[in-house]
């Protein structure tokens, strides 16, 4: 009976040590997800009225929900939404800029603003492993 106990008790310990160790994987991978902070890495959280909307696309595959977008060049707020159920990034590549957002998490919106975009061409993209090379590439026109 003595050994049931000390068995028992082993037992007890290593299941709250084993949901110790899932609750703290679980809060180090969401460190690296938007938990609503303010933006970084050459974006800015001020939000303009020059405005343009992006969103991944809601049934969860790799694109973006058009092809093309168009906006007014200048100091610009990218509205990003993700609706889907995997995480994504947003970024921006052309006339000189190459930004990348951090991590937005699954039906989490951003808004990331940059200032003094020329006019041109632009490619949207999602820098995460495997999704710019699936299809998730876009391209922005600013006039």
């Amino acid at each position: 009976m003595e050994e049931f106990a000390t068995l028992r008790a082993w037992w007890s310990g290593l299941s709250l040590l084993f949901c110790a160790a899932l609750v703290g994987a679980a809060l180090a991978a969401c460190g690296a997800m938007d938990t609503g902070a303010p933006a970084s890495d050459g974006f800015s959280d001020e939000v303009l009225a020059n405005t343009v909307a992006v969103a991944a696309d809601p049934r969860g595959t790799l694109r973006w929900d058009r092809a093309t977008y168009a906006g007014t060049a200048g100091d610009v707020t990218f509205v990003v939404q993700n609706p889907s159920s995997l995480a994504h990034n947003f970024g921006i590549e052309g006339n000189g800029v190459k930004v990348i957002s951090k991590t937005i998490g699954p039906r989490k919106t951003l808004n990331l603003t940059l200032n003094g975009l020329p006019p041109g061409e632009y490619t949207i993209i999602c820098t995460l492993p495997g999704h710019r090379e699936a299809g998730m590439i876009a391209t922005l026109t600013l006039e």
